[in-house]
């Protein structure tokens, strides 16, 4: 079987778990069976949890499938790649200086609820706290963090086969992940997120005068 087939599987695999965990049905009958109070608690850490170590498991079938070098180019064109991957790694970590981090990851509500706050824990279905944040970063460009994935999946200085693969699959789901968050993020703000979208471009900021 080819090797970047074999690797749309895993991929495949991978996109199908993190998008099912990541749905409303999930999350509502993860309600219906647990509980509303539980689920806010510990849903969105348990996602993360799960997701992370698919990750993992899915790089590592990967790294194990046998692999040739595509292109190694000039060290000096290796060195610029690296930069740029370092850059997106930066615009990663800017994007969560606008959010809270440990709510985001799920810590907050499970330390919280582990503490008896249990009931009327604030936030969404995953006790996030919905805000649309317009400045700074997001300011700029709205899926900083989809950006920041792409950059350091394109940019890997030596391209290989199967990262080859592994980075056109995923920025393509980098590319569908925010179109599916623009559409909740229209569903929860509706016309304040409509502007935003019309001054704010979704991955490439605009060069203004």
């Amino acid at each position: 079987m080819p090797k970047p087939f074999i690797i749309a599987l895993i991929f495949a695999a991978f996109a199908l778990l993190h998008s099912a965990l990541a749905a409303g049905r999930a999350k509502d009958l993860a309600i219906r069976f647990a509980g509303a109070g539980l689920v806010k608690a510990f849903y969105r850490l348990s996602y993360v949890v799960i997701s992370s170590a698919a990750t993992l498991v899915s790089f590592y079938l990967v790294a194990r499938l046998p692999d040739v070098v595509i292109w190694k180019p000039p060290v000096l064109v290796q060195a610029v790649m690296s930069l740029i991957q370092l850059a997106g790694l930066t615009l990663g970590m800017t994007a969560f200086s606008g959010m809270d981090f440990l709510e985001f990851v799920g810590i907050r509500q499970a330390i919280k609820y582990l503490r008896g706050i249990k009931e009327d824990l604030p936030g969404d279905q995953e006790g996030i706290r919905q805000r649309l944040i317009v400045r700074g970063l997001y300011g700029v460009i709205r899926h900083p963090l989809y950006a920041a994935g792409i950059l350091i999946f394109s940019f890997v200085p030596v391209i290989t086969r199967n990262w080859l693969t592994v980075s056109a699959l995923a920025d393509l789901y980098f590319i569908y992940g925010a179109l599916i968050e623009e559409r909740r993020l229209i569903k929860r703000f509706g016309q304040d997120y409509r502007d935003y979208m019309k001054r704010v471009p979704r991955f490439i900021p605009r060069i203004r005068k």
